[in-house]
């Protein structure tokens, strides 16, 4: 930790002085953060143009009107870091082609903007994810190039920082500021937000640990897992546990052989109904019913009122097209008033459905299709993708933001899976075919 404060502490001041001034003049961030961005750039110092684009999409995400200038700066910072790459292509020789799989799906869902009551915010929204899913992998390659695991080591501690500080704002600040409803949310918008960006960069160390052993230290360990699983256990968010046991679980079965993880995903799957059916039971008997609050289990906290909601929708008007990108939450927010009379709030809380309401069953089977062609070439190099893969499609079903750009936690995903493309294990397990389903 303190090495990392050293070696990069012209980042942390610079971020420090962007965020203080953010905080007192909002739409100074406007300015900041991409002029820091380009400082960045004539310095040579790639990664920390990635950083502050994770770190001010963190901030965006804190709910309290003093972190707004993060929301207003975002969208510059994005086309900034955009500009930076498409602008000098020669800074980038090695190219990703991860959105080559994904560009079905991006062409039809840029024609359907015009569908959406606001088409030009449908078209801002669509063109944002095409960036981060065209940009981010590139940044990952050259700064993996360049920097190696020191490139992984700055995320990961970018992270743990950020753990830390709303650790310390738990007892600096009054309860509101790091507590919803009696869970912890830390400096993000709320519990559950904890919980998927936790999985992630759990994910993310673990690969990346798996790629280069002596990257942590013991006691970068203590800190950086420590810091992250009490983050997730204060949350108390289910959606983070069980994505995290799923990922570790499928990691021991792959890891031993591939053969032998792809036969437990069949017997998982054909399992999964008594396992739903019971799990109330097996909480309660566990005496954790409290901490899982099983008793919102039936209804997912009021997930199951959205998702039928939205699949009524798509059944009637959008099974085929839907009407761009963030119509969902145009659908959601116009009908606010009648789903929180039955128990809900907020958005669809599933990725699949929202694709779906804004795209039709023609453009998920496109997104579905760059999604899993993203994760089995993958898989050709790390024993690690699958068991990520399962992993994220558990955490996607009960939350949409692996269809949004502009969160902290899309950016986290599109580096995990470049790390599966492109770094290779250290000790790769023993050879053996990967089964094609």
């Amino acid at each position: 930790m303190i090495r990392y404060i050293r070696e990069n502490y012209q980042f942390i001041a610079i971020s420090f002085i962007w965020v203080i001034v953010g905080i007192m003049v909002d739409v100074t961030a406007m300015g900041l953060v991409p002029g820091a961005m380009l400082l960045y750039r004539n310095k040579g110092y790639y990664t920390e143009i990635l950083a502050s684009l994770i770190l001010i999409c963190y901030l965006s995400d804190n709910r309290h009107w003093e972190f707004s200038f993060a929301t207003k700066g975002k969208d510059l910072a994005l086309l900034t870091a955009s500009a930076i790459f498409f602008l000098n292509p020669a800074n980038f020789p090695t190219r990703s082609k991860l959105y080559y799989a994904f560009i079905p799906f991006f062409v039809l869902a840029f024609l359907l903007c015009s569908r959406h009551p606001t088409p030009m915010l449908s078209f801002q929204k669509t063109l944002s994810f095409f960036l981060m899913v065209a940009i981010i992998p590139n940044y990952f390659l050259r700064q993996l190039d360049v920097e190696g695991e020191v490139f992984l080591k700055k995320i990961i501690w970018l992270a743990t920082t950020l753990y830390l500080i709303a650790f310390a704002m738990r007892f600096m600040l009054p309860p509101d500021w790091t507590y919803l409803e009696g869970r912890y949310n830390g400096l993000l918008g709320n519990p559950n937000g904890v919980g998927l960006f936790s999985t992630l960069i759990f994910m993310l160390i673990y690969i990346s640990s798996d790629r280069y052993p002596n990257m942590l230290s013991p006691l970068d360990k203590i800190i950086i897992y420590g810091s992250l699983l009490l983050s997730v256990l204060m949350a108390s968010s289910r959606n983070a546990i069980f994505s995290i046991m799923i990922f570790l679980v499928f990691s021991r079965f792959y890891k031993i052989s591939p053969w032998i993880g792809f036969v437990t995903v069949i017997i998982t799957a054909m399992l999964y109904q008594v396992i739903n059916e019971n799990l109330p039971v097996i909480i309660t008997n566990l005496g954790l019913a409290n901490y899982f609050r099983v008793k919102h289990l039936d209804d997912g906290s009021g997930r199951l009122i959205a998702w039928n909601f939205a699949w009524s929708q798509i059944q009637k008007y959008y099974f085929m097209l839907g009407r761009g990108f963030a119509f969902e939450e145009w659908l959601f927010e116009k009908n606010k008033d009648w789903l929180n009379m039955l128990g809900h709030q907020g958005g669809v809380h599933n990725t699949y459905l929202a694709v779906w309401l804004n795209t039709g069953i023609v453009g998920l089977c496109f997104y579905l299709f760059g999604f899993f062609h993203a994760f089995f070439k993958a898989a050709r190099n790390n024993h690690l993708a699958f068991p990520a893969m399962f992993a994220i499609m558990f955490s996607i079903t009960f939350e949409a933001w692996f269809q949004a750009s502009l969160n902290p936690f899309t950016v986290i995903a599109l580096l995990i899976i470049s790390l599966l493309q492109y770094a290779k294990p250290s000790s790769d397990p023993k050879e053996s075919p990967v089964p094609v389903l």
